[in-house]
């Protein structure tokens, strides 16, 4: 547009300067000289001399000289003046302004609307073009995102194009390593059982047996105590291992909280027994999404570490408890408690409260509440800690997701 308006510019300046020429060569100017978009006046100082037939009889205005924008007649102009001081002559040249900003704005709509158009269709065929060239990236996603925790295979490269041979040919050598790695961890799952279990056993009955001739010896006493807490670790761990993500199934099974729970206490109930302890399981059936071994070693670790740090003559209490959108797991004692400062911590690996060497004299390596709170993040649960009001020691609340809630979403 601003080299359409040196067009015009220019054009006015050629009809002022032909203008100009006549009336100093004193050739009379008709007034049809040009069309009746164009005007123009030849002033003799004060005089009007030449004029167009469309120009009004007075002077059409009276600025400076060059160009300018005029309102006249109801339309507006281009103008031009220009002062021949040789014959003292005034001369302005004026062309519609409106009807040339019209057509340049026909022309650009011209040019811009067939490109409106066309964006539309050009944006759609570009996102089909970018779907179907994105297609195999995202088949290759779809096929990772639906990979079970233990699937290994690879993948075959002869149906991605070649771009991505290199991508692919990495993740299957990813995927060898994995399964290599997988292959290491579950041996050693099932050597260390054999290894450490055994011998441990054996350990245990010498002492047993050592015990029965050592009465109230105390570097007897305190050899039993580290096989039993290292028995104890084992135990832990090796429950750790096997309840970790990389041997977790794909697919949970619906599980009856409560049941799992009666099976625990019944195989603890010796422990709980020994120390003239009272359990008590509130609650009906109640079902969960998750995966039986896992939580067996839950609602175990829960109990174990209840009935260990509450003393003789003491109270447990499990109630589980089934709500619109969760199932609550509540386990409380009566036992001393921990600090609140200390709930962040207790749910680290190996972490005890008061330190490896636990004032309560209790075995125990550190691992319990950790492996509560694994067993908890598996299943999409959330872990909290309290003090109970009911018993006055500590409260450790576990809230499940349901499957009335998964079956709503």
């Amino acid at each position: 547009m601003q080299a359409a308006d040196k067009l015009v510019d220019q054009q006015i300046l050629e009809k002022a300067h032909s203008v100009s020429i006549l009336v100093d060569k004193g050739l009379e100017l008709p007034g049809s000289l040009y069309d009746e978009n164009t005007l123009f006046q030849v002033w003799l100082e004060k005089k009007l001399i030449a004029q167009s037939n469309n120009a009004p009889d007075h002077q059409f205005f009276e600025r400076g000289d060059g160009f300018h924008i005029v309102s006249y007649s109801g339309k507006r102009w281009r103008t031009y003046l220009v002062k021949i001081p040789q014959n003292h002559t005034t001369v302005i040249v004026a062309q519609r302004f409106d009807v040339y900003t019209s057509l340049t704005e026909d022309i650009l709509l011209e040019a811009i609307l067939p490109i409106i158009w066309v964006l539309p269709l050009v944006g759609v065929l570009v996102w089909l073009i970018v779907g179907l060239g994105l297609k195999p990236l995202r088949n290759l996603a779809s096929s990772l995102n639906h990979k079970g925790v233990d699937d290994f295979s690879t993948f075959d490269s002869s149906q991605y194009p070649g771009e991505m041979v290199t991508i692919v040919g990495s993740l299957n050598q990813l995927f060898l390593r994995r399964r290599e790695a997988f292959e290491r961890e579950r041996r050693f799952s099932a050597d260390a059982a054999h290894e450490l279990r055994t011998p441990l056993a054996a350990l245990k009955v010498g002492l047993h047996n050592l015990s029965e001739g050592s009465i109230n010896d105390a570097s007897l006493n305190s050899l039993e105590n580290s096989v039993e807490r290292m028995g104890h670790s084992i135990e832990q761990l090796l429950s750790m291992h096997r309840v970790s993500s990389e041997h977790a199934p794909a697919d949970l099974e619906d599980c009856d909280l409560n049941k799992i729970a009666q099976s625990v206490i019944t195989e603890m109930y010796g422990q709980i027994e020994e120390k003239q302890q009272i359990i008590e399981l509130k609650g009906d059936s109640v079902h969960v999404s998750g995966e039986p071994f896992a939580l067996s070693v839950l609602f175990r670790n829960l109990i174990d570490n209840a009935s260990k740090y509450t003393p003789n003559n003491g109270s447990l209490r499990i109630t589980i408890q089934e709500k619109p959108l969760s199932v609550n797991v509540l386990v409380e004692d009566s036992g001393p408690g921990i600090p609140e400062s200390e709930y962040p911590h207790v749910i680290e690996r190996f972490y005890r409260v008061g330190g490896d060497r636990h004032s309560s004299g209790v075995v125990g390596s550190g691992l319990g509440l950790s492996i509560v709170s694994f067993v908890t993040r598996l299943h999409r649960g959330q872990l909290f800690f309290s003090g109970s009001a009911a018993l006055g020691g500590l409260a450790i609340e576990i809230v499940f997701p349901s499957i009335r809630n998964k079956v709503g979403l």
